[in-house]
């Protein structure tokens, strides 16, 4: 039976405890995981150490990483770019929009991406955290028992908010 997708598989018997990710490509593979921005050099296999991740966890990075590295590489080929704009409607009325792709096609990337190579080491590069400056709540007014939402005016409850918000912009 075939292995589903998001399945975690058992070790081989032959495991060394550490799962290794190749960019088969040649051009390096820049791609994020919790605000790391980790860096595959091209050609090379490379040990996939991800801080906090258990084994099982890094079992399924190193998956939704190859399914990436897959895309990165069809939509530069050929086959896309053939369908980018949609194919031609066959009964007439111009093109019709491909809304999705077989990601049988990917298979080939991915598997590469299993595959070993010359062995290299991963860039892993810290993002800074964006930080969003939004007042999203404030308590207005506390009712009675008869009307637990009184109205406000909205208006005046936020005005020092929206004075200090429209003197940024």
């Amino acid at each position: 039976m075939k292995s589903l997708k998001n399945e975690v598989e058992e070790y081989p018997s032959d495991f060394e405890g550490v799962f290794y990710f190749t960019n088969a490509t040649d051009e390096d593979f820049v791609t994020l995981w919790n605000n790391k921005e980790y860096t595959y050099p091209a050609g090379s296999t490379v040990p996939m150490i991800i801080s906090g991740e258990p084994l099982e966890n890094i079992q399924q990075i190193r998956k939704y990483f190859a399914k990436r590295l897959a895309e990165r590489e069809y939509f530069k080929s050929k086959d896309f770019s053939k369908t980018r704009n949609g194919t031609v409607n066959a009964s007439g009325g111009g093109n019709m929009v491909a809304s999705m792709y077989d990601e049988a096609l990917l298979q080939p990337w991915i598997d590469e991406c299993l595959e070993s190579r010359p062995r290299a080491k991963a860039v892993v590069k810290e993002v800074p955290a964006e930080k969003l400056n939004v007042k999203a709540s404030k308590a207005i007014g506390s009712g009675t028992k008869e009307n637990p939402y009184p109205t406000a005016d909205l208006n005046a409850e936020f005005q020092e908010s929206n004075a200090e918000l429209l003197g940024q912009r």
